[in-house]
Order: C-alpha cells, then sequence, then structure tokens
C-alpha cells in the first residue's frame, strides 16, 4: 500500500481532531509500534507496516485511536473493532511470518540440542496448564541469554526462549515452566500489553507444580558469570 493510501484516512480522521495537515506513511518497525510528531494543527506518523494489508476502515479506526491517544495523553486505546482485527487468523497469517523475518535472535526451532519445546509444551497442554498452543510459533534464541530467559509477542503469537535453558545440566522443568510464562501472557491476549505481571499472573504463575524450585533455577543462573 502506498503512502498516498495510508495518508487519507489519517487525514480525514485529523481533520475530525482539528488537524489541518496530517501525512503519514508506514514503516517497517520490527515491533508493532507507531511514532509521530505534532506542530500546531500539524502532524506527521510513521505507522507500523503490519498495518499494511489492512481496509481503508480499519486504517481509520486506527488513526482515530491515535488521535484519542494524543487528544487526551493515553496509553494504549484500541476499540472493539481494531482489537477484533489484531486478534484475527488473516492478521496472524500475514504478519507473523514478516515478524519472524525481522527476528534476529532466534533459531526458528522448537527443537534444541537436548530439549525440544514442542514436547514440552505438549506437556504443559496435558497438564492442563495451557489451553491450546497450536497456532503459536516456539523457538529457541540462537544465543544464550541467561538475564531474559523468555520472551513474547502477543500480536504476532511468537514465544522465544533462550537457548541457556537447552542444556542437560539444567532441569527440563525449568524451561517448561519459562515456557507457562510466556503462555500466560499470550493467553491474556491483549490485556497483557497493559498489566504484564499483576497479581492475578503471579497467582497463575504458581499453579506451575514446580514454580518455587523453577524460580530459584533462574536466580541461580542469572546469577553464574562462567
Amino acid at each position: 500500500m502506498s503512502k498516498c493510501d495510508i495518508s487519507q484516512p489519517f487525514l480525514t480522521v485529523g481533520h475530525r481532531f482539528g488537524y489541518h495537515q496530517v501525512e503519514a506513511e508506514f514503516h517497517p518497525f520490527k515491533e508493532f509500534k507507531t511514532t509521530w510528531q505534532r506542530c500546531g494543527t500539524s502532524a506527521e506518523f510513521k505507522v507500523t507496516d503490519y498495518l499494511a494489508n489492512a481496509s481503508p476502515e480499519i486504517l481509520e479506526e486506527f488513526a482515530h485511536c491515535l488521535f484519542t491517544r494524543i487528544q487526551h495523553r493515553r496509553s494504549e486505546v484500541y476499540t472493539e473493532p481494531i482489537r477484533n482485527w489484531l486478534q484475527s487468523p488473516s492478521f496472524i497469517e500475514s504478519n507473523q511470518p514478516i515478524y519472524l523475518r525481522r527476528s534476529r535472535n532466534l533459531l526458528c526451532s522448537p527443537r534444541g540440542v537436548h530439549y525440544d519445546l514442542r514436547e514440552i509444551l505438549e506437556s504443559l497442554q496435558s497438564q492442563g496448564l495451557v489451553k491450546d498452543g497450536n497456532s503459536v510459533f516456539i523457538s529457541w534464541t540462537d544465543r544464550p541469554n541467561r538475564f531474559r530467559m523468555g520472551y513474547c509477542s502477543v500480536l504476532m503469537k511468537v514465544v522465544a526462549i533462550s537457548s541457556i535453558l537447552d542444556s542437560l545440566d539444567i532441569p527440563k522443568f525449568v524451561a517448561e515452566y519459562v515456557l507457562y510464562h510466556e503462555m500466560l501472557h499470550l493467553e491474556k491476549g491483549l490485556d497483557a500489553m497493559r498489566s504484564q505481571h499483576n497479581a492475578e499472573f503471579r497467582r497463575m504463575e504458581r499453579k506451575h507444580p514446580r514454580s518455587g524450585e523453577a524460580e530459584d533455577w533462574l536466580k541461580r543462573i542469572a546469577r553464574e558469570t562462567r
């Protein structure tokens, strides 16, 4: 989609909010983000190109969300149509491969040297700890990281686990616990982007039968300097 295609919806919505000059273009951010600059009644936007396949109606709705945030100085505010679109299978199918190409620290495989993350996920499912993970892309990182054991993209349905846990010196349940932690974020959906680790999340974490032992292992690994 060209710059002209995205500028028109933003210009239309900007006029409603009192902006006389509005420019917008897509930008290949790795994460789903948009930046802007304002000066008086002028505004310029760099919009995530994960929206490149969106309809004009969705682009207008998204522009409305952004101008609302700017006008009222709010944090993330997505309307129901935007939330539904971001969580739709078509959004994931179109954008997950792009996100993975931009993620340069992934092995892009769940199979490690010693542990298979897909098998670990199946174990979590059999224990009733994870409801559904079939649409999630799970991978080890290509380099070990002892301080960031796992992370996820809620929007892109991608989970990465540090390859430092792919070791026979570390019990499998440690990687299982970290994967469980990240899957909890995905199960909370867009709400997880607001409340990362609140009391409810911590309560859910403790449902893992070896959460205490796993936390001790993670602290021990982070302290190691070798």
